[in-house]
């Protein structure tokens, strides 16, 4: 389902080099293997080694990162009766270490280099990729361990024993999702046969019942170089890339073995099928899945633009059908394009108000009534629109293209992501609607039901093509061209910058650089009102931000999506009743008509009515299908306990009963007032940083808002330093598989402090660095209690109400236990402090992280525009690196213990307590895999990571 969210960008670091063995040996001559070349594609380059393993090298110097991506051809179809979840599970114990990288050793070096890094198993493949900063050093490092891992992993007994708690506390985790749940039981009801219907997280029995010796032999035949395909994209020399490949995976000798035949064919659905799935839950969902073409197969490009013409916002058949009529609060879809034939789903939530049936019957009738409302050109061309921006902006990404791939990979060939693109301009409107009749039709149709508490017809699903035929040959387009690389140290950034201000205040920086498709991002942020002037104005204001992409002058919320889809751009509007953040991206030459387009949307917004309804009820459905959440409820306790500010006041931690009530008291004629007093570019901040004319820019910007000033004043709403006494507070939660404990203290500091520097160092030592800290190797590695435990540090760089706070997720039978190991290790956090090695390790992840963000250009607008309403430059995080470099472990251990008390928490404990099962007697451990802690220098937090 689509979610407005915050996302954290996780960021990653480098530091020295362990020796690492070379992979399996065999003889002399296997380390002389040398690679053969296979075809080319637009600056795309796949080799092959005699062993059997396919290398695909994607090479782009603009980008000061790069990515190693490695996809095993085995997903969860490949498992037998018995060994379902064994791939994923599997996944798991590739980071337990190889002979050469024993114990916690590949964690310890992922945190050590920055690296952000993941594994991932899906139906047909599973991957795992590092991006880290370019370097020899570290790309040497990431070929050798991949290497040495494909063949060398130690699959033991007591790994797969401290794992096992971690993978159930993940299966926990999705079965607290109503939108999960009901994909995985309505895809289980659609494959009667093949595997495709069995969930890659697997069935429980089968985890917790999973043979070593079955689980050794799973990885033996499958984890093989001729069952690989390594894929290195981003900033790096091919040919001694290439010599690196040869030398660290050549000596692997091809495998004896001969893998098992694939014969399962689904035979075409009888008939529509319908399951009801009744859980705990506040949400109410109906879901309706489709069987579709394998995704090699022609018409999987038609499927996909079928799933924009259904399911776009806001010019979607099922948007207009459902959310603009009142049907439903929320629509989605999910195209599961795999190697044999896939399913496309389509979902509908419902708020408490709004009767399923309606939902059910709007649903059903959009997507089914092609033959009675055919495809119009209109809708074809704003989908093909979508689909070339989507592809382009992958283009420019080279990390993201290296992961994409992996998608390709697991259809048959790499080149199939190519192939679905020109697809886009061969697939007619006859094509589309020829597809639409064949599949959505009724006997094709599985519906689920997600409710808290004649003649058959058969659809002709073709077999998957032959696509070594189907890319024989092909070339492809034109390489984008080669762009120079640029330096991302703040040095160099801070000389290329220049900063100047408009006659009302608004302030600009303005970083013209090289960039790839030559992009520009830009970040606008407007600064409003004062505690006075603002005072009950909290959700009026937010709604305020929401609503200017909904309305302007001469065009509607669908004009001006297809607007910006024709400039080719992504514009995101987010705000309060302080400040709204616009970020946006295009290219060179259409930069002048976005900003004129920021223009109309900042100041000429006209509030529709109907979108503002839309979006009161939407926003009602999103807080009340969130109010048993464990991590919601959690949150807003300790939000609320030592609250100081009164109801009303812009600083008040609302409740959700609050939160709810605000919403249906708002008007529009409040909305129109906030904009008409308290918008203007007096207190803005423009950043632009890519491939665009500075002085042209800057010329604009005076001219769209140099004489735009807000009628009320402007004054910073201070956050100053609040005690707040610890106190505790359990939190029920019904029916949810997976707990929450969360921990709280108020600390009283800002980033310009000498402490900031060591805090953050501090931080990545104990929980703020994902498998490599004090509170993962407790929780995940030795004990096996958390999925994710971690801990965070927030800090403003002018209000010195900061936070410290601990996080894990867990089952809730283990509650005691988390308990117990978090205290015992902020304790011993705060005792003990930390060790020379530890400090090294923090420090050379948070600068190298630091550089990671500051290659991104996107993020590099958002710290300029930061950086000019705190009155900073580039200095001041060049002067933040020099702390870290000066850090000892007795100014560390001293700041531990200022702000790191464990008697200074607040704690609060949310999930099912009381129907719990009894605690499992062996401990068990986690799956997946992730990397990342803000490391800014310019002020903000140390966030915990997002989940792998």
């Amino acid at each position: 389902m689509r979610r407005t969210a915050l996302h954290l960008s996780l960021l990653a670091s480098l530091a020295c080099t362990p020796a690492l063995a070379q992979p399996v040996q065999t003889t002399p001559a296997a380390t002389s293997a040398r690679a053969t070349q296979v075809t080319s594609v637009e600056g795309i380059t796949e080799y092959r080694l005699p062993n059997g393993l396919r290398i695909v090298l994607a090479p782009d110097a603009a980008k000061a990162s790069t990515t190693v991506n490695i996809t095993y051809l085995v997903g969860s179809r490949h498992e037998n009766y018995g060994e379902t979840g064994m791939a994923h599970l599997l996944e798991h114990l590739l980071f337990k270490g190889t002979p050469s990288l024993p114990g916690k050793t590949i964690p310890t070096e992922f945190a050590r280099r920055g690296m952000s890094v993941n594994g991932t198993t899906a139906q047909d493949r599973t991957n795992y990729f590092e991006t880290f900063t370019a370097s020899d050093d570290n790309l040497d490092w990431a070929l050798r361990m991949e290497a040495d891992r494909m063949v060398n992993s130690v699959i033991a007994r007591a790994d797969l024993d401290s794992e096992m708690t971690v993978v159930r506390n993940e299966m926990e985790m999705g079965e607290n999702s109503p939108g999960r749940m009901l994909m995985q039981q309505t895809m289980a009801a659609a494959y009667r046969w093949h595997n495709y219907g069995k969930a890659p997280i697997g069935a429980r029995s089968d985890v917790e019942q999973v043979s070593i010796d079955n689980l050794r032999a799973f990885y033996r035949r499958y984890y093989q170089p001729d069952n690989a395909v390594l894929v290195v994209a981003g900033k790096f020399d091919p040919a001694a890339t290439l010599a690196r490949i040869e030398r660290d995976f050549g000596p692997i000798p091809r495998p004896q073995r001969v893998l098992p035949p694939e014969h399962t064919v689904e035979p075409p659905q009888e008939g529509a099928r319908e399951l009801v799935v009744m859980r705990p839950g506040d949400t109410r969902l109906v879901a309706a899945q489709y069987h579709v073409s394998p995704g090699a197969h022609p018409d999987a490009t038609a499927l996909s633009l079928l799933t924009i013409i259904l399911a776009d916002t806001p010019g979607g058949r099922l948007y207009k059908a459902l959310i603009e009529r009142g049907h439903a609060a929320s629509i989605g879809s999910a195209f599961y394009a795999m190697k044999d034939p896939g399913v496309l789903l389509f979902m509908a939530e419902t708020s408490k108000d709004q009767p399923l049936a309606a939902a059910r019957a709007g649903l059903i009738t959009q997507v089914e009534g092609f033959a009675e409302a055919p495809v119009t050109e209109l809708e074809l061309e704003r989908a093909r629109v979508r689909m070339r921006n989507g592809y382009e902006q992958y283009m420019n990404d080279p990390g993201a293209l290296g992961i994409a791939l992996s998608e390709a990979i697991a259809k048959g060939d790499w080149r199939l992501f190519f192939l679905a693109r020109d697809r886009i301009e061969t697939t007619t409107l006859a094509d589309v609607q020829r597809v639409a009749q064949n599949y959505f039709q009724a006997s094709n149709r599985t519906l689920g039901v997600f409710l808290p508490a004649e003649q058959p017809q058969r659809a002709q699903v073709p077999p998957a093509p032959d696509v070594a035929a189907m890319v024989s040959g092909y070339q492809g387009r034109q390489a984008l061209a080669a762009v120079a690389a640029f330096d991302p140290s703040p040095a160099n950034i801070e000389t290329h910058t220049s900063r100047q201000a408009l006659a009302n205040g608004m302030q600009l920086a303005l970083l013209p650089k090289p960039a790839r498709g030559e992009v520009v991002n830009g970040v606008l942020v407007l600064h409003m009102g004062d505690a006075q002037s603002l005072q009950g104005l909290t959700t009026v204001g937010a709604l305020t931000a929401t609503m200017l992409r909904r309305g302007t002058a001469g065009m509607d919320r669908q004009q001006i999506a297809d607007r910006i889809e024709a400039l080719r751009a992504r514009v995101g509007i987010s705000g309060s009743s302080e400040r709204v953040t616009v970020s946006f991206e295009t290219r060179r030459a259409h930069l002048p008509e976005v900003l004129a387009l920021l223009r109309d949307l900042l100041r000429a917004p006209t509030f529709p009515e109907a979108e503002f309804e839309t979006l009161r009820k939407t926003s009602i459905a999103d807080i009340e299908s969130m109010q048993r959440e464990p991590g919601v409820l959690a949150s807003n306790a300790l939000g609320q306990h030592g609250d100081p500010y009164p109801v009303g006041d812009p600083r008040h931690a609302r409740t959700i009963a609050e939160s709810i009530a605000d919403l249906q008291a708002a008007t529009l004629a409040q909305v129109r007032d906030f904009h008409a007093r308290f918008y203007g570019a007096g207190h803005a901040q423009l950043s632009l940083v890519g491939d665009f004319d500075a002085a042209a820019a800057s010329a604009q910007a005076a001219q769209l808002f140099g004489d735009w000033t807000a009628r009320e004043p402007y004054a910073r709403v201070d956050r100053p330093f609040v005690p707040i006494p610890p106190a505790e507070f359990t939190l029920p939660t019904p029916g949810k598989a997976n707990a929450i404990y969360l921990a709280i203290s108020p600390i009283d500091l800002t980033s310009d402090a000498s402490d900031y520097a060591l805090m953050m160092i501090a931080n990545r030592v104990l929980g703020g660095a994902s498998l490599r800290s004090r509170l993962a190797d407790r929780l995940r590695q030795r004990e096996g209690l958390s999925y994710g435990a971690s801990s965070w540090v927030q800090v403003g760089a002018l209000d010195r109400a900061g936070r410290f706070g601990v996080r894990a997720q867990y089952a809730p039978q283990n509650l005691s236990r988390v308990q117990r190991a978090v205290t015992e290790e902020l304790e011993r956090f705060v005792r003990d402090g930390i060790g020379a090695e530890e400090l090294a390790e923090a420090v050379s992840g948070l600068l190298q992280q630091g550089m990671v963000s500051r290659s991104s250009d996107a993020a590099l607008a958002g710290t300029l525009a930061n950086q000019l309403y705190l009155g900073r430059t580039m200095a001041f995080t060049e002067e933040f690196e020099q702390r870290l470099r000066g850090a000892t472990p007795e100014t560390v251990n001293a700041a531990i213990r200022r702000y790191m008390q464990p008697g200074a928490l607040s704690r609060a404990y949310a999930g099912d307590f009381a129907g719990a099962p009894a605690q499992a007697g062996a401990p068990g451990t986690a799956t997946g895999t992730a990397s990342g802690s803000s490391a800014g220098g310019d002020g903000g937090s140390s966030e915990p990571p997002a989940r792998l």
